[in-house]
């Protein structure tokens, strides 16, 4: 019996070994990159093949009562649900292999060169991350689809001078969370452009930097994301979310995967594809903070 490596050496396809080659190269592309997956809890859809799924926005219900005998069998309060739509689309990016680069490799006894599969992947990554943390504004079309920064009913608190204010302005953010009864734990979405005028500035008479003092407001963490932005495609905002299942989750059809093929003269075809979407249950645990100088 022929080995795996001689059976694709003599048919000119990529064997067991190489495939899952490529497979790991794109997941160790992609895996650093995304930062919305940290924020995200995820719901996975039972095939790749749902178009369209159905949310909630929910409002909280009242206060708990205490009375001698409990309830007075007056009209019960439930939590307001407000049905909504999301359309879960495909996210790709195909790359090609030629069937001589592949040939010349196996000749020098070389791995596979994956630069194409792992541009594709990153590309893909890069495609996801502005989807979940900002989702569709002027300049990035998404089918409609909202992510945490242009989510409808999110929070919002105006901002200014960032480098001398940056703790008043979280501080206030999370102060809009709490009075809709978000109370953490918080993590802080921002532009690394942002981050670094804060992190060589120092709270007055003192050698803690700004930064840290922000850190420590947002026990969740601090995550410099180059996907945020305003619904207007401008960049002068940053996020306070509380991250749970109960407030946003991302919705996954497909994970990341490879999908390959051959055209008809042996060169490998392949897509980077997954089939995914974020959705916002209740927005009221977003806080944009606007208007950032």
């Amino acid at each position: 019996m022929q080995t795996l490596r001689n059976v694709g050496m003599d048919t000119g396809r990529l064997t067991d070994e190489e495939i899952l080659y490529i497979d790991n190269r794109v997941v160790e592309t992609v895996r650093p990159l995304l930062v919305g997956r940290q924020l995200f809890p995820i719901f996975t859809l039972p095939n790749a093949g749902i178009l369209k799924v159905r949310g909630y926005k929910r409002t909280d219900r009242a206060a708990a009562r205490i009375s001698l005998y409990g309830s007075d069998g007056g009209p019960k309060d439930r939590s307001q649900k407000t049905a909504f739509d999301i359309i879960v689309p495909v996210i790709d990016a195909e790359f090609e292999i030629p069937w001589r680069d592949l040939e010349a490799t196996r000749a020098m006894g070389v791995p596979i060169d994956t630069q194409e599969a792992e541009n594709a992947a990153r590309q893909v990554a890069e495609e996801e991350d502005e989807f979940l943390i900002t989702g569709e504004h002027t300049n990035f079309r998404a089918l409609g689809v909202e992510g945490l920064a242009t989510a409808t009913g999110r929070n919002t608190s105006v901002g200014g001078d960032w480098s001398a204010n940056a703790f008043t302005y979280v501080n206030n953010a999370i102060g809009e969370l709490e009075t809709d009864g978000h109370y953490g734990p918080y993590a802080l979405l921002i532009k690394p452009s942002w981050w670094r005028q804060i992190t060589g500035a120092f709270v007055t008479n003192t050698a803690t930097t700004i930064a840290e003092k922000v850190a420590q407001l947002c026990n969740y963490g601090v995550f410099k994301t180059d996907s945020l932005y305003e619904s207007d495609g401008t960049t002068h905002n940053a996020l306070v979310v509380e991250p749970s299942q109960e407030n946003f989750e991302l919705v996954v059809g497909r994970d990341t995967e490879v999908k390959k093929s051959y055209d008809k003269n042996g060169n490998l075809e392949a897509v980077v594809r997954e089939v995914l979407a974020p959705r916002i249950k209740r927005p009221t645990s977003i806080c944009e903070i606007t208007g950032l100088t």
